[in-house]
């Protein structure tokens, strides 16, 4: 992908909403005025369970936590509540997102989330992981750091949910990435593509976000499905986000690259994405070094020659 479309890209979607906005906007939420919160009537109009259903939804949006209980009390299978997919829209309009703990969360309600935690609501909620990528973006982590004390996981989208790490490093969000690497996110998981976060934060021109992936185990040498690598992004200027942080993180980075035992400058796309499908790459010393290639995209890139 041209670099310029993937750093268009990646602004689109920290200036996206991620949902809609409630009657009021929470206090907590707004250093990042781009974060759009559930709206309440395209959430009450697409749950499941029903009438009850749509009363304990509207009791959390409420604040009415004494109400939410008892609804939960009476019919725990509540607790599952949640906006309807459509599997005929790729894309739901703003806001039409969320479960009850992520409907606590935009209302900055630690007393809801512990109400629903105490009720049977699953640590990563009932949408894995849409709670904590809309907590990982308040102003204070407070919301955030409640749910992983309670268990919920910091790579949720390893096993199918909403990636926060993702959420994070798209609005540029270093304190995000901090609470998350604390509580043990992976700063090497990749997707399917291969993409880890190390390579997300530099597609979206975050060097200081980057460096600190790279302090806490993260590479500048995964090797993604096209034969791209975090290290690519470094042989070219930053196009948008060129401050004094931004520019010494960078160059902090970009010695670290030179003097990572690889080679410098990294060869070409293709070049790596041939060496890796024949079977010359990784070796043992690049490994090492700091060079991975996920066991999906190494099956996918040797799949392809044969």
């Amino acid at each position: 992908m041209n670099r310029r479309i993937r750093i268009l890209a990646a602004l689109m979607l920290a200036t996206a909403p991620i949902g809609g906005c409630m009657a009021a906007a929470p206090s907590c939420y707004t250093k990042r005025a781009s974060v759009v919160l559930p709206d309440r009537i395209r959430v009450l109009a697409h749950l499941n369970n029903g009438a009850s259903g749509r009363a304990v939804a509207e009791a959390i949006f409420d604040g009415r936590v004494d109400d939410a209980r008892a609804m939960l009390a009476r019919d725990p299978r509540l607790i599952t509540t949640a906006v309807l997919d459509d599997p005929k829209v790729p894309q739901p309009p703003a806001g039409q997102y969320g479960d009850l703990l992520t409907l606590a969360v935009a209302r900055c309600d630690a007393d809801a989330a512990t109400m629903l935690f105490a009720a049977g609501m699953p640590k990563d909620g009932v949408k894995r992981g849409n709670a904590l990528s809309l907590a990982i973006l308040a102003d204070a982590p407070t919301m955030a750091e409640q749910l992983l004390a309670a268990g919920a996981s910091p790579d949720p989208q390893a096993r199918g949910g909403e990636d926060p790490m993702r959420s994070a490093i798209s609005f540029g969000h270093l304190g995000g990435v901090m609470t998350l690497l604390r509580h043990g996110a992976d700063p090497r998981w990749t997707d399917r593509f291969g993409i880890d976060p190390v390579r997300r934060a530099m597609d979206a021109e975050q060097a200081e976000i980057a460096e600190l992936l790279v302090d806490r185990g993260g590479t500048l040498w995964s090797v993604a499905d096209d034969g791209s690598m975090a290290a690519h992004a470094l042989l070219e200027p930053p196009l948008i986000f060129t401050s004094p942080e931004m520019r010494a993180a960078r160059a902090r980075l970009l010695e670290r690259a030179r003097n990572a035992g690889l080679g410098w400058p990294p060869p070409d796309r293709a070049m790596v994405k041939a060496q890796v499908a024949s079977g010359a790459w990784p070796t043992a010393e690049m490994a090492h070094a700091g060079m991975t290639v996920a066991p999906t995209v190494l099956e996918r890139i040797r799949s392809a020659k044969r």
